[in-house]
């Protein structure tokens, strides 16, 4: 009989290993984007409720200048680790937590410049939420896409339903705008890059796919368990899913938990076609010919961490069940902090992006509009084009003329055959402008009000100045001469 040994052996591998990368603090930072400013004082109003390690700042209401100097970094500040009483690692023991303990909202000063007399009147506030639809086709506008594609995108658009899930199969959109399935499926695509994310799907699959696709996670576990274990995940069989992914059960857990961030009804947000208030984020001021960007605080809690709860982490008498709770609610409370400072600075940056290139609007009013895409502003903050679409959406800013929507700066442009660009806001005031100074009783025709603008070196088709006359809602020229006459 052969004696049979068995010889534990160490070895060393070098393996390759797949990250989840949608952190939660990520997916806070994009939630938080998308939210206006009474969402967020509401949203910050429950966190204090419910995390005891933030306390509320009582200060004076009032503007904020802004720099651009007034950066958090997304890293934590130097840790020590060492050792606690319970022989685990207690990384919050030695934290600096000073940054974080003070005025962590208050990156300004006030500006006595500006008088809370030169604030908009209340009744600025009012407005009615864009619809989905109108959120889709605004970005449709500024979409570099060919005229056949921009229709048959107009077409998706429009047979979506509450949910943002469309409606129509590639067959049938083929079938009613009588494209070719590479224009569909291209049509299809340029819609889905659309904001919110995952919109235009068919299928909730496909809305969570968008979404995962979206942050950069085409290869990941979350992506593999959407497209080809939904079924496991809806009845919650989270081990079989581990085995059939070749993956830990912990891998699979951190993966649902990123899944259930998603949204499986982007479109449910736009439904809501209540009359809204809403509150300017940030004020535009001129003062010493300079224009200066202001934060509007008012009514917005400032937070910082509760200092008291830090000397419980290092307290003998307190059970390690207590410290991983603090621990916890820690980096919630952090993570808050930070997400809440880089929205505000991404808008700021929005706003300054804004106030470098349309100083003239803000001087002379929409005559002088000019061209501004989404893309180039994300380009130069560095960042994805849905990001700038998060921020500008239901986002307000109080100007020297008027409270507008920030989405409302951006426009396409109309090129004229000198190379200068004029924006569509400004096209559009020069028909409105030659219809009311026509004779009433010989209205222009849509081809003469292009032979018109040809004048002034503005060459559109005759389509396109009917496409615009009627998103003025004026009515032809048989119409108005009707009208006029009765």
């Amino acid at each position: 009989m052969n004696d049979r040994r068995h010889h534990l052996r160490q070895s060393l591998e070098l393996r390759l290993s797949q990250r989840l990368a949608l952190t939660p603090s990520l997916l806070q930072k994009i939630e938080l984007l998308q939210l206006n400013k009474l969402e967020l004082q509401e949203m910050l109003n429950q966190e204090l409720m419910e995390n005891p390690i933030l306390e509320e700042v009582v200060e004076d209401e009032a503007p904020r200048e802004l720099s651009p100097d007034d950066r958090v970094t997304d890293e934590l500040p130097p840790r020590t680790e060492t050792k606690s009483d319970t022989g685990e690692r207690d990384s919050f023991a030695e934290i600096d937590f000073r940054y974080f303990f003070d005025e962590y909202l208050d990156t300004g000063y006030k500006n006595r410049e500006v008088e809370d007399s030169e604030r908009p009147s209340f009744e600025t506030f009012l407005t009615r939420a864009p619809s989905l639809e109108d959120h889709l086709t605004w970005q449709l506008g500024l979409a570099e896409v060919p005229p056949r594609i921009a229709e048959i995108a107009g077409h998706i658009i429009g047979n979506l339903n509450e949910d943002g899930c469309l409606l129509l199969t590639i067959e049938e959109l083929c079938q009613n705008t009588g494209c070719t399935i590479e224009e569909a499926n291209e049509a299809l695509k340029t819609v889905q890059s659309f904001d919110p994310t995952g919109v235009a799907a068919r299928d909730l699959r496909e809305c969570l796919a968008l979404q995962l696709e979206a942050v950069g996670l085409n290869d990941s576990l979350p992506m593999k368990i959407v497209q080809e274990h939904l079924q496991l995940l809806e009845n919650h069989k989270f081990k079989e899913i581990a085995t059939r992914t070749n993956s830990s059960f912990d891998d699979v857990l951190h993966a649902v938990d990123a899944i259930k961030h998603l949204i499986p009804k982007p479109g449910l947000r736009y439904n809501n076609q209540k009359t809204t208030y809403v509150q300017p984020e940030m004020t535009i001021a001129k003062v010493n010919d300079e224009f200066l960007i202001l934060q509007n605080d008012e009514g917005m809690p400032q937070l910082r961490l509760n200092a008291g709860y830090k000397e419980l982490l290092k307290s003998n008498g307190v059970s390690s069940e207590t410290k991983t709770f603090l621990r916890e609610k820690f980096r919630s409370a952090v993570d808050l902090l930070r997400s809440v400072n880089q929205r505000k600075q991404t808008i700021y940056k929005v706003c300054a992006a804004i106030v470098n290139r349309q100083r003239e609007f803000l001087e002379h009013g929409p005559v002088a509009l000019r061209p501004m895409l989404i893309k180039d502003v994300a380009n130069e903050l560095g960042v994805h084009s849905s990001t700038i679409s998060r921020v500008v959406t239901n986002k307000y800013v109080d100007t020297p003329q008027g409270v507008m929507e920030l989405r409302k700066f951006f426009t396409m442009g109309v090129e004229n055959p000198d190379g200068e660009e004029l924006s569509i806001v400004q096209v559009k005031l020069k028909i409105k402008k030659l219809i009311e100074s026509e004779n009433k009783s010989k209205p222009y025709s849509d081809n003469q009000l292009g032979q018109l603008l040809r004048r002034d070196n503005i060459f559109i088709m005759r389509r396109t100045v009917a496409k615009y006359r009627e998103q003025m809602q004026i009515r032809g020229s048989r119409e108005r001469k009707i009208g006029y006459l009765f």
